[in-house]
């Protein structure tokens, strides 16, 4: 069964190279965001961007325990009563589905409200609302996907990393005696798992652009299930392979461009400022300390308030043009989203053809200088 993006009929917008598409996605970030400029729209739409289409970013904290990965404590711990082991079983794993269930509703929220946005730009309106209902099905598919690419993601890492341990299994096992190492021994383990995080890497961020820059329209426009969307896109990119891998380098360059320019931008405004809040702290604090303290505390919350928001702005902004500049690459090649970004101009009104009233109930007779079936009069 052809897909129902590659009908008879074609689209009305021009498809533009991944060259192309730039400056049009510069120019439509700007009307979107700017015109008109109001500080609430603004900042609602950019934290929308931010958080759907921005990306964000999880740290991770591993706490060591010292040097020698030993405890010596100084001091006498009374002994302690912990609970059974069932008990502490149990909580941990209330503890771990609770986690599961909660990063499971915060990805659906945040792929609903991706699509939400995706259709506010696409339609060129600030209303989040609208768009939210209309999108509760398409969501949860893609939410599905997405934890099916999950699963498969962790099932080959931990498949690799057996696999890589197998291999290097008595260099491993050897970290703990006092056998001496030279770097150059771990030189084929580091290559190992570097290269399986990166080509996994990769995978992950391809799928990723495939599914939010592709799939996302197909599924929003057509409610298509995955199979037709992925069918879809895959013959899409089969017939333009070249034009989707430059989209794909170009928009990596222009996002890590933009967010350096960004982070020179935010980063230099607010040294200066903590210059000056220091210097000021200290002039209050030579009069009085108390003064000083109940002066820069707020201050320091609001600069910090300002600066998330600024990072927020500047991360929407940035997240707005990357869905601009996927929208214009793909809305010549698939006319459902491409008849939105530019609507077919109507056809032109048929000129009128001139008739002449006859009298009711009379045959109708050629007026002068008509001409019949058997040639002109």
């Amino acid at each position: 069964m052809a897909g129902r993006g590659h009908c008879v009929t074609l689209s009305a917008m021009i498809s533009l190279s991944a060259i192309e598409a730039i400056s049009p996605a510069v120019e439509r970030t700007r009307q979107f965001l700017f015109r008109p400029f109001r500080w609430g729209r603004f900042l609602k739409l950019t934290v929308v961007a931010a958080l759907t289409e921005g990306g964000m970013s999880s740290c991770n904290f591993n706490h060591g325990t010292g040097n020698s990965g030993v405890w010596n404590h100084p001091f006498h711990i009374p002994q302690m009563h912990f609970p059974g082991m069932p008990f502490l079983v149990g909580l941990i794993l209330g503890i771990v589905l609770f986690t599961i269930a909660l990063g499971i509703l915060i990805a659906y929220l945040i792929i609903r409200l991706r699509f939400s946005f995706f259709d506010c730009l696409l339609r060129g309106q600030d209303k989040i609302g609208p768009a939210w209902a209309r999108y509760h099905a398409q969501a949860m598919r893609y939410l599905g996907l997405n934890l099916c690419i999950g699963v498969g993601f962790w099932a080959v890492l931990l498949i690799a990393a057996y696999n890589i341990y197998q291999k290097f299994k008595p260099l491993i096992e050897s970290l703990g005696s006092d056998q001496q190492h030279n770097f150059a021994d771990f030189l084929p383990l580091i290559a190992a798992v570097g290269s399986v995080l990166l080509v996994l890497g990769i995978l992950i961020a391809l799928i990723e652009i495939a599914l939010s820059n592709f799939m996302l329209p197909r599924m929003a426009l057509e409610d298509a299930s995955i199979s037709e969307a992925v069918g879809e896109v895959w013959t899409d990119f089969l017939e333009e392979p070249w034009q989707y891998l430059l989209f794909v380098i170009l928009r990596f360059v222009l996002s890590l461009v933009a967010s350096i320019l960004a982070v020179i931008v935010l980063v230099i405004p607010l040294v200066f400022l903590v210059l000056i809040g220091v210097v000021l702290f200290f002039i209050l604090k030579a009069a009085s300390t108390v003064v000083a303290v109940l002066l820069g505390v707020p201050a320091g919350i609001i600069l910090l308030a300002l600066f998330i928001l600024a990072c927020f702005a500047a991360g929407g902004t940035i997240g707005t043009f990357r869905r601009n500049y996927a929208m214009l690459f793909y809305g010549g090649r698939y006319p459902a989203l491409g008849d939105i970004l530019q609507p077919p101009a109507p056809p032109p009104p048929p000129s009128p053809a001139w008739q002449p009233v006859q009298p009711p109930g009379q045959p109708w007779q050629p007026g002068p200088g008509a001409r019949g079936f058997g040639g002109g009069v």
